[in-house]
């Protein structure tokens, strides 16, 4: 496809495909000035491909105290520079809707969906309380776990009890693509998101350790340190069979 957002197959019901200007962002939000510049030098284009809600679409809302899932916005954002990228979701994710985005710079794209609560001290915000990016995927170049990833991002397939339940499957995509990597198949499970979570520690603790590895000088502490690395490996190679 050419279209990454033609793998959503959302309804055209939903479809605003209306460019956000990026004077809006500064109007309305508070930016520093690095979020200034980088808005302005890296984000090419922002734009509201579709809007999801009880008038576009058959699924309910959802809101307790500490969510609110009225409504889901999938934006698009064409970037410059992927070094920048958590810079650039910060500002978007400034946009008061839980948010399914897809980031673009070239041929490749990453997808990014954050959860959000209801922020405490103003209720009519919400605060962003952790994101899941995808690694880049190359749409020239996919294998075969990047088509199946592609397949799934289908909105039929994805849970109509409500707004929640929907945003919740995404997300759970999302967390088993990276899974993915490691156990090499797609499959949503409950644990994967700690169990991922607890690899990526464990792997830049290993980093850590190589880099002081190779400074260190004396013999004895060198020969610790390199037992302590092997317990890292194995602990490593442990979550990795746990997926």
């Amino acid at each position: 496809m050419n279209d990454i957002l033609e793998y959503f197959d959302i309804p055209n019901s939903c479809k605003v495909s209306k460019k956000l200007d990026k004077k809006e962002f500064i109007e309305n939000f508070q930016l520093n000035v690095n979020d200034r510049k980088v808005l302005s030098k890296v984000i090419e284009r922002i734009t509201l491909e579709y809007l999801l809600n009880q008038d576009t679409i058959n699924i309910s809302t959802f809101s307790d105290e500490e969510k609110d899932y009225s409504e889901i916005a999938i934006i698009k954002v064409k970037i410059t520079d992927k070094s920048k990228l958590k810079t650039i979701n910060k500002i978007i994710q400034e946009i008061p809707y839980p948010l399914i985005v897809v980031y673009q710079c070239e041929s490749e794209i990453s997808i990014c969906i954050s959860s959000k609560r209801i922020n405490k001290s103003d209720s009519s915000k919400l605060v962003v309380e952790e994101d899941h990016f995808t690694d880049w995927i190359n749409l020239e170049e996919l294998n075969d776990l990047d088509i199946e990833f592609l397949n799934n991002l289908k909105s039929s397939q994805h849970s109509f009890v409500d707004f929640f339940s929907f945003y919740e499957s995404y997300l759970k995509l999302v967390i088993a693509y990276n899974v993915s990597k490691y156990s090499g198949s797609i499959k949503k499970s409950d644990n994967s998101k700690e169990i991922l979570s607890e690899i990526h520690k464990v792997e830049l603790q290993i980093s850590e350790l190589k880099n002081k590895i190779k400074k260190e000088t004396n013999f004895n502490d060198k020969v610790g340190l390199n037992i302590k690395l092997k317990k890292l490996n194995d602990n490593l190679k442990k979550l990795k069979s746990s997926l």
